[in-house]
C-alpha cells in the first residue's frame, strides 16, 4: 500500500510539472485510456517548442505503455515515451523537445502521435495489444504576423482626456521594432500618439494605451475617425505594416451634464443623457424641505398633546 501512494504522488507532481499551459490542446481516447496533447499553436524554424504528452488509465491492468511523435517536418531527439505501468485513474506526463527542419516550407504541417498499450485479455491472461493513432496540425511561421485589437469610447467630449486601449499579439516569427501611432485627418489630437516595444515574441502579446484630447474649441457636433497604423520588422530588417481605424463621435459638454459622453441615437439624433447639476440641486432641496416638514409635523402633534 504505501509503495502505490508513493507513485500515486510522484505521478501527480509529475503531472503538474510538466504541463505547460499552451493554445492548443488535443486527445487520443478509448474507453481504456486516454492521452492529452498540449503544443503551440504557432511554430518557428528557429526555435525549440515543447509537444507534451499526459497519460490518463481509466482501468485496471494498462502496461507497456508507448507514446510516439513523428513527423519527416521536425527534428526530436527522443521521440518516444514508455510507461511500464500505469494503476487505474492514475496520469503521467512527459514532454518531446522538438524542432522544425529548417527546409520545412511556412504553413501548416501534421504530427503523427501514436499510443501503443497492452490490457488483460477476458479470457485469458494474455495481454492485449492495441494503438491508437492521431494527426494533430500544426503552423509554422517564417514571418512575424502581428494582430491588433483596440478599443475606444464610442462618444467623447472636446476638449477632455480619453483612452485609446489595445492588445498586439504576434502569431508568427518574432518580430523588432514595433511602433504603434495614432492620428486623424479631420482633427487635431493632443496627447501621446506613438508607442513602441522592442521585440515581440512568437506567441506573445503586449497591451498598450493612449491617452488623448480633441481641441476643446469644437464647433459643431462630429464623427472623427482615428487612424492606427503598425510597423514592425523581421530579424532580417524587413517591414511590414498594418493599418486600422476607430470611429468617434465628439461633441460639447452640456452645462448640467455630467457623466460620461455616450448618449443614444433615435433616427438622426443623438440624445445626451443629461443628468446634471439642475437635477442634483433640485432633489437636495427636496429633501431638505420633506425633512422639514417631517420636523414640524413632529411638533404639531407635540403641541396637540
Amino acid at each position: 500500500m504505501p509503495k502505490f501512494v508513493n507513485y500515486a504522488f510522484l505521478v501527480f507532481i509529475s503531472t503538474i510539472f510538466f504541463v505547460p499551459a499552451y493554445a492548443t490542446q488535443n486527445s487520443i481516447t478509448d474507453a481504456n485510456i486516454e492521452a492529452i496533447l498540449n503544443y503551440p499553436e504557432v511554430v518557428t524554424h528557429e526555435n525549440e517548442f515543447v509537444f507534451s504528452s499526459i497519460v490518463k488509465a481509466k482501468v485496471d491492468q494498462i502496461s507497456n505503455i508507448t507514446v510516439t511523435v513523428t513527423s519527416p517536418e521536425i527534428e526530436i531527439l527522443q521521440d518516444q515515451f514508455y510507461i511500464e505501468n500505469l494503476p487505474k485513474d492514475s496520469t503521467l506526463g512527459n514532454n518531446f523537445n522538438i524542432k522544425v527542419r529548417a527546409e520545412a516550407p511556412p504553413g501548416a504541417f501534421l504530427v503523427n502521435v501514436s499510443v501503443e498499450y497492452f490490457i488483460k485479455g477476458f479470457f485469458d491472461e494474455k495481454p492485449v495489444k492495441n494503438t491508437l493513432t492521431k494527426a494533430v496540425e500544426l503552423n509554422v511561421q517564417s514571418i512575424p504576423i502581428l494582430v491588433l485589437h483596440a478599443d475606444a469610447p464610442d462618444s467623447i467630449f472636446a476638449g477632455e482626456p480619453f483612452s485609446i486601449k489595445g492588445t498586439i499579439k504576434n502569431q508568427g516569427y518574432d518580430a523588432q521594432n514595433i511602433q504603434i501611432t495614432v492620428d486623424s485627418t479631420q482633427i487635431e489630437l493632443e496627447g501621446t500618439k506613438f508607442h513602441s516595444f522592442t521585440n515581440l515574441d512568437a506567441g506573445k502579446t503586449e497591451s498598450f494605451e493612449f491617452v488623448l484630447k480633441t481641441p476643446k474649441d469644437l464647433a459643431i457636433p462630429t464623427d472623427i475617425t482615428i487612424s492606427i497604423s503598425t510597423s514592425y520588422f523581421d530579424k532580417s530588417g524587413k517591414e511590414y505594416k498594418l493599418e486600422d481605424s476607430l470611429n468617434v463621435f465628439v461633441r460639447q459638454r452640456g452645462i448640467l451634464e455630467i457623466g460620461d459622453a455616450e448618449g443614444i441615437w433615435v433616427g438622426g439624433f443623438f440624445i445626451a443623457p443629461v443628468v446634471g447639476v439642475g437635477t442634483i440641486v433640485s432633489s437636495v432641496i427636496g429633501f431638505l424641505v420633506f425633512l422639514w416638514h417631517m420636523k414640524n409635523k413632529k411638533k404639531q402633534k407635540r403641541t396637540k398633546k
